[in-house]
């Protein structure tokens, strides 16, 4: 008998999968792959910097038009320059931008929650005036009254949630119920409140204010006082020499008075706003960064005189402070600037000073800027509504703000 032969059964081979995929997904991105990333991202990073930014100076500005408090604004402008001129990067120049700027997003966000309660608020007060002791001003009144209560809830919870966008667009109302009562709920809170208000270090800027402040009027009263006798005082015959002499006096006061109190914000010693010596020193590495950041100076301090020719009513001094801060916080990033590249020549053993050409001339510069800035005094005296007080006011080393008011 034949036997056919059998055939073995087809085993089915397993296929493995690869792996190729997965691992391209693992790679990291590309150069082109990440441009396109940065693409999309850096407007939105740009815009939120413009926004702390925005944020920082009008923090500044309301600051500086509060008495006393206001010593803490010339203060954040000493220690950002300052900061510079340790040599660190400009993006460490500016510290607490980001929580001013969270705090602005806030205001911001409560303020435009607000305006449903502005609306009704203003419909009770017209009722109240048209259609007085009704039952429709009363009812109107009544709604004013919830909807500021609403209001205030609303923005407390959003507060404690953190104070985002999301929190004050849905304000969660079960887990409000939940938690809104909770003693752990406001414990955290405070303490959040208490590292965000901490953040700020306000003590520490308000003392080196008024350390900069203080050591500014110590240097310039006397010059002051006698540029103003010389043109004021007609029965004193000697009255053209004295106020000659406090020009002179103060146009040399002016060559050094910006870097000093910038080196005491440095040193954080008071004794430093006095040590001209070293501020000469420093002049030898970066004669132009010097000359060139006090022109600054004195170019942006002049304008600001426009803004004094009528007092400021109580109520609006943080308008024009808005520009003071604006005008003044670039300029004593570029005394910082300057001195922090003098200290980085001065610090190599290789480098010596510049060539006494280039200091001279730098000299020129710098003894010119500064002549302009005491001829704008006279001239400003005699404009502005304050008077012959304005020339003790100088906001070129004192407060951003006009300081004096209606």
């Amino acid at each position: 008998m034949n036997v056919e032969p059998v055939e073995p059964p087809v085993i089915p081979t397993l296929t493995v999968l690869s792996l190729e995929p997965f691992n391209a997904l693992c790679q990291p991105m590309t150069t082109a792959t990440q441009a396109r990333w940065r693409s999309y991202y850096w407007p939105g990073w740009i815009a939120g910097r413009v926004w702390d930014g925005t944020s920082l100076c009008v923090l500044l500005a309301v600051v500086a038009a509060v008495p006393v408090l206001q010593l803490a604004s010339l203060g954040y402008l000493l220690n950002s320059a300052a900061l510079l001129a340790k040599r660190q990067p400009w993006s460490k120049a500016f510290p607490g931008a980001r929580r001013a700027g969270r705090l602005g997003k806030f205001v911001l966000l409560a303020s435009l929650l607000w305006l449903p309660v502005w609306l009704v608020t203003d419909l009770s007060y017209s009722a109240q005036l048209l259609l007085p002791a009704s039952s429709t001003a009363r009812s109107w009144q009544l709604a004013a009254l919830l909807t500021t209560l609403a209001w205030l809830t609303w923005v407390t919870w959003a507060a404690l949630r953190g104070g985002q966008l999301r929190h004050f667009v849905w304000p969660a109302p079960i887990r409000f119920l939940r938690q809104g009562f909770l003693p752990s709920t406001w414990r955290r809170a405070s303490d959040e409140l208490y590292e965000l208000v901490g953040g700020l270090q306000f003590p520490r800027l308000w003392w080196l204010g008024a350390r900069g402040a203080s050591g500014a009027l110590v240097w310039i009263a006397v010059p002051v006082s006698m540029m103003i006798i010389g043109q004021r005082a007609d029965d004193f015959p000697l009255a053209g020499l004295v106020g000659l002499i406090g020009a002179v006096s103060m146009t040399i006061l002016m060559l050094y008075l910006p870097f000093l109190q910038i080196q005491m914000a440095v040193d954080n010693r008071l004794s430093s706003l006095f040590a001209i010596a070293n501020i000469r020193r420093r002049f030898l590495y970066a004669p132009w960064a010097h000359a060139i950041s006090l022109l600054s100076l004195c170019l942006l301090c002049i304008p600001l005189y426009l803004l004094r020719i009528e007092a400021t009513p109580a109520e609006l001094v943080w308008a024009p402070s808005l520009v003071f801060v604006l005008f003044m916080l670039p300029a004593k990033l570029l005394l910082g600037a300057a001195m922090g590249y003098a200290n980085g020549r001065q610090s190599s053993a290789d480098v010596l000073p510049r060539h006494w050409l280039s200091r001279w001339s730098a000299r020129t510069l710098a003894l010119a800027s500064a002549l302009i800035y005491v001829g704008a005094l006279y001239v400003a005296q005699l404009v502005a509504g304050q008077g012959a007080l304005v020339m003790y006011f100088q906001h070129a080393f004192l407060v951003p703000a006009p300081l004096i008011s209606s």
